[in-house]
């Protein structure tokens, strides 16, 4: 008997045999900062038909096989992978759960799923009135009103530029934020 599509948001780690259909949205490789060839892992946000989303984390010895099948805007049915707490400090999304892929983790193409975003807008009265939740990446949309030059600051004993930023909405509320590293460039 064939296994059936399971929605992201039913994911969890009771059971080993899922079956999903996402789009993906979001992929990236990581790199130690002294080593930026030198890959350690990847990881990928999918997105259900329901618009759920979870993250997917790929170990080093694996990247190489699955790299070019996870590309951004593409569809996938995904099978035989491994769902674990989603626990650490920068997470990809709010599921509870994340998806750590295994050497027998089968990806195939699959056909578009409509109404499907990428991304997960979020407006600035949302991200302000979630002030704890600063571990889980959002997307927003906003006009650039205000810019400070670039700086430099010492993190971790180690240079980085910043660049601090305001933005605007639509609604006219005006949120600051800082880029780092390459992005402030």
């Amino acid at each position: 008997m064939p296994l059936e599509y399971t929605p992201v948001s039913k994911l969890n780690s009771s059971k080993q045999e899922w079956k999903i259909r996402v789009l993906i949205s979001r992929a990236w490789t990581f790199h130690p900062q002294d080593k930026p060839d030198f890959i350690l892992g990847m990881e990928v946000i999918l997105v259900d038909e329901q618009g759920d989303r979870i993250q997917a984390s790929i170990k080093t010895k694996f990247v190489k096989k699955f790299k070019n099948q996870l590309k951004e805007g593409e569809f996938r049915d995904i099978m035989n992978f491994e769902v674990l707490e989603n626990n650490g400090d920068y997470r990809g999304t709010t599921h509870p759960f994340k998806i750590a892929f295994l050497f027998n983790t089968y990806l195939k193409p699959c056909d578009h799923i409509p109404n499907i975003s990428r991304f997960s807008f979020c407006s600035f009265g949302e991200i302000e009135s979630q002030s704890n939740t600063d571990d889980v990446f959002i997307d927003i949309l906003g006009e650039v009103v205000a810019m400070s030059g670039v700086k430099e600051k010492n993190v971790a004993n180690n240079p980085s530029k910043l660049l601090e930023i305001q933005l605007r909405d639509l609604n006219d509320t005006v949120i600051e934020c800082t880029l780092w590293g390459k992005h402030a460039d």
